[in-house]
C-alpha cells in the first residue's frame, strides 16, 4: 500500500516519521522525502498533535542538545502548511472512545483522535496497533 496525496488533502503525522526524517534514518529518509515533496507540490496540509511536539523535543532536551531542540521547534512551529493541533475536550472525548473501543494507550488515542477531529485524509505512522482503527486511513511508513 502506498500513499497517494491529491491537492488540498490533509496528512496527519505521528512522531516516528518525523524522527526518521530528522535523523535521516537510512531505511526511511528517501520515502519520507518523497512524501514531503508531494505534500509541498500538491499544497497539502500536515497536522500533528501536542503529543508529537512533546515526543520530538524530549530527547534533545534530556541530552542537553539545544540546537537539535531548536531545529525541531522551528520546523514544527514555523513550517508552511504544518500545524500542531491542541488538545481540547473534543479530542479528549474522542481519545476516551478510542481507548475504550480499541484498548489504545492514551498518547496513541490522543494522536488518532486529533487526526479524526482534523479530518485527516491519511495518517502516517509506523505503529501497527493504529491499523485496528478501521475508520481511519492509517498508512505505515513500512508500507511506502
Amino acid at each position: 500500500m502506498g500513499l497517494t496525496l491529491t491537492s488540498g488533502q490533509t496528512l496527519f503525522l505521528d512522531s516516528a516519521p518525523l524522527i526518521y526524517f530528522f535523523e535521516e534514518n537510512d531505511q526511511y529518509v528517501e520515502k519520507l522525502d518523497c512524501i514531503f515533496e508531494a505534500v509541498a507540490s500538491r499544497r497539502c496540509a500536515i497536522i500533528t498533535s501536542m503529543i508529537t511536539y512533546i515526543e520530538l523535543l524530549t530527547l534533545p532536551e534530556k541530552m542537553g542538545d539545544r540546537r537539535l531542540a531548536a531545529k525541531y521547534r522551528e520546523c514544527m512551529t514555523n513550517s508552511e502548511g504544518f500545524s500542531i493541533y491542541p488538545l481540547n475536550l473534543t479530542v479528549a472525548d474522542g481519545a476516551v472512545e478510542l481507548r475504550a473501543r480499541y484498548g489504545l494507550r492514551t498518547p496513541d488515542a490522543i494522536q488518532l483522535s486529533t487526526a479524526r477531529v482534523c479530518g485527516a485524509d491519511f495518517i502516517l505512522t509506523n505503529d501497527r496497533a493504529w491499523k485496528r482503527v478501521s475508520d481511519l486511513n492509517v498508512v505505515l511508513v513500512d508500507e511506502l
